[in-house]
């Protein structure tokens, strides 16, 4: 089952924002946003909270699965809002967000498309422009936090989809919270939406690594949240999709014998795509040629 309306997912599972970026609360006796959303959204969240009655003082820990755009664009609002949220991510993740070239692009995209959607680029006088973000906790394979009440965040290095990738596993609640790093359904497509844009290798060692997990709900941040048998094969699911695609390119490129053709055709499927149809189409590009170059083993 898909679940990608805001509210409980459960009683200790609050999703926010909506189907195109999705963020969660964990609500143990201190709480843990997981996913740092998007400029443009932040009116929404906001609302959000309000609606379901959230203690902002109650959450803690602020995870940011990798540092891209649509997963961290919200943050450096949050932090100015909520300056006691302690910031969580991978120690790559850390350094990029940290890196004024990575800094630069991610408020360049914010704003494209924050004017594009005819947002405006402050809410309750507070400035949406994305800045540097402090981390407090640099987390890798084996660490947790203690939120109380019963729940513990364990963490994962999950390379693949970007360097920095994060996932985040709440064993009480078998809780899966992988950001990118794993395919997703997507509406009216069989196959699932393989994000293999860094690195293919890692991609797959990321996956095998999150397979003997048990789980019983994924928190996607493109799509919503995924419970009962959906979830429960994801993982293995998405292996298989992803081997299949690295198989299709290397094929279409035999056919083709040209890598930029290659990237425009597969550039242009993924952008008509729902949940990248805010992804500016250079940016959109770039993904492609990476994932492609990495799925032919020419980087």
């Amino acid at each position: 089952m898909r679940i990608d309306e805001p509210g409980f997912v459960t009683e200790r599972i609050l999703l926010l924002g909506g189907r195109q970026v999705t963020s969660y609360l964990v609500m143990g006796d201190t709480y843990a946003w997981i996913g740092g959303g998007t400029a443009w959204g932040v009116a929404r969240l906001e609302e959000q909270l309000d609606r379901f009655n959230v203690d902002r003082s109650r959450v803690r820990y602020l995870v940011i699965s990798h540092a891209h755009h649509d997963h961290c664009g919200a943050v450096p609002y949050l932090l100015r809002r909520y300056p006691h949220l302690e910031v969580v991510s991978s120690p790559y993740g850390a350094e990029i967000l940290g890196k004024e070239k990575p800094v630069r692009l991610m408020e360049d995209i914010n704003r494209r498309t924050s004017e594009r959607l005819g947002r405006p680029y402050s809410h309750d006088g507070v400035p949406l422009d994305f800045e540097a973000v402090p981390v407090a906790h640099r987390v890798g394979d084996g660490d947790s936090l203690e939120l109380g009440g019963g729940l513990t965040l364990r963490f994962f290095l999950t390379p693949g989809h970007s360097r920095c990738s994060l996932t985040a596993y709440v064993p009480e609640l078998e809780a899966l919270f992988p950001g990118d790093s794993i395919p997703y359904p997507e509406a009216g497509r069989e196959d699932l939406t393989v994000t293999a844009n860094h690195d293919y290798e890692d991609y797959l060692a990321s996956l095998r690594t999150l397979e003997p997990l048990p789980i019983q709900l994924v928190g996607l941040e493109h799509g919503g949240a995924l419970t009962g048998l959906e979830a429960e094969g994801i993982i293995r699911r998405g292996l298989d999709a992803a081997e299949r695609q690295r198989e299709r390119i290397r094929e279409r490129y035999r056919e083709l014998g040209d890598v930029d053709r290659l990237v425009d055709e597969i550039a242009s499927k993924y952008h008509a795509l729902e949940l990248f149809q805010l992804t500016p189409g250079d940016v959109m590009r770039a993904i492609i040629q990476r994932m492609v170059k990495s799925a032919l083993g020419v980087i």
